[in-house]
């Protein structure tokens, strides 16, 4: 019969045929299965769409992958270079503005205007073993909160070399049989001027304040000629502080030495001060108060006169410590002495560190806050869900932050 079917009937056939299978108990279902899985889908897709969209910005973002440190040639000395490299204070700068805000100019035209590097030694010296708990030569691991304050003085001063290129030595000075202990210091530190331009001497507790000033800067600064022998800073203007002829001591707890023949003049005359084989009664400062210093004090300066021969630094730049500034105004500004309280080395050092490292680490949080910040202030909270806001939301938070950003 097929052949004597009209040609349109072909399609009536077929539309027949699929509404009769619809019909069917196997067609019924499909097309209820067909109707429940549309708003299914639809739900899914929002919910999905959703959660991505706010929850897509706490992925972890894909670094890459990073070597072991082992694997690199980045040693501890790169680090601190890297640390205090951008912020290193220009060493032919005409000028230096202190944390207090008060500027610093030179005298005149600089006399340095590279780096000295290793023609600078920054010196330690002691005849003591410093090998106990906390001590600086014990090979133990040095805890913070158990380091002893004269290993934070000297880990600064080794701090400051590395960062500024300076050698760096610590002697073990062999004792005097005869003598208080430091005066080791003094036949020390004419040794090191054999092999060193410069050579800057500090007591474990002296530090320099500023670790970005470079020392040749501080040089220009005081305006140490290539005629200056040695440097140190007056003491406070107190009734102990003075030599037999009136005037006050300097202290040479802090001492910058310029190599020379009449340099290693003042030294050997200095050492050999206590042997009165030059200077009648010094004898007396091997055993009394101030000892070297007393001896340099009395008699040294008055041989070594010339006008560049010796550098008397301002109390107020190069001794004492905020602590002392009552006395006399001693308060250190490059250059402190922790004569006041001696357990302050270690706050002191934690703050040469901290006061660079943590603008450095807030400077890298600013570089990286479009990954790392999200925000979230154009979303709700319902219940324990959060919720995109609509258009007419976001346009009403806006209008109230204008309103309260208006004086």
């Amino acid at each position: 019969f097929r052949g004597y079917l009209p040609h349109n009937s072909f399609s009536t056939m077929a539309t027949l045929n699929l509404n009769l299978n619809q019909l069917s108990p196997q067609g019924r279902w499909r097309r209820v299965l067909l109707f429940a899985m549309v708003p299914m889908v639809c739900a899914f897709t929002y919910y999905a769409y959703e959660t991505a969209f706010f929850s897509n910005t706490f992925a972890p973002l894909q670094y890459p992958q990073a070597s072991p440190i082992a694997n690199h040639s980045l040693s501890m000395s790169d680090v601190i270079v890297q640390l205090y490299k951008p912020i290193l204070h220009p060493i032919d700068a005409q000028n230096f503005t202190d944390e207090d805000g008060d500027l610093y100019q030179l005298p005149g035209p600089p006399r340095f205007t590279k780096s000295l590097g290793k023609r600078v030694l920054i010196l330690d010296i002691d005849s003591r073993p410093l090998n106990g708990p906390g001590q600086i030569m014990n090979p133990e691991k040095l805890e913070w909160h158990h380091m002893r304050p004269l290993s934070a003085g000297m880990l600064s001063h080794y701090l400051f070399a590395q960062i500024h290129g300076y050698d760096y030595k610590f002697i073990r000075a062999p004792d005097y049989p005869d003598r208080w202990g430091t005066w080791v210091k003094v036949p020390m530190m004419k040794e090191a001027l054999k092999t060193h331009d410069f050579i800057v001497f500090m007591d474990s507790d002296v530090m320099f304040h500023y670790p970005h000033l470079p020392l040749e800067w501080l040089l220009n600064y005081w305006n140490y000629t290539s005629e200056t022998l040695v440097s140190m800073a007056i003491d406070p203007d107190e009734p102990q502080n003075y030599d037999n002829r009136g005037n006050r001591l300097v202290n040479t707890g802090f001492v910058i030495a310029q190599q020379s023949k009449r340099t290693q003049e003042l030294y050997k005359a200095w050492g050999e001060c206590p042997l009165e084989t030059r200077y009648a009664n010094c004898s007396k400062w091997k055993f009394d108060w101030a000892h070297e210093q007393a001896a340099f004090g009395n008699y040294i300066r008055y041989d070594f006169d010339r006008p560049d021969d010796i550098k008397v630094l301002p109390c107020v730049e190069a001794n004492g410590a905020p602590e002392a500034e009552h006395r006399g105004g001693c308060k250190g500004v490059f250059v402190r002495h922790f004569w006041v309280d001696k357990q302050l080395p270690i706050k002191a050092l934690s703050d040469s560190v901290m006061q660079y490292f943590v603008p450095r680490l807030h400077a890298q949080y600013h570089q990286e806050i479009a990954s790392n910040v999200v925000n979230a202030k154009g979303f709700k909270l319902v219940g324990a869900d959060v919720v995109e806001k609509t258009e007419e939301e976001k346009n009403q938070q806006e209008e109230e932050k204008n309103q309260k950003e208006v004086p």
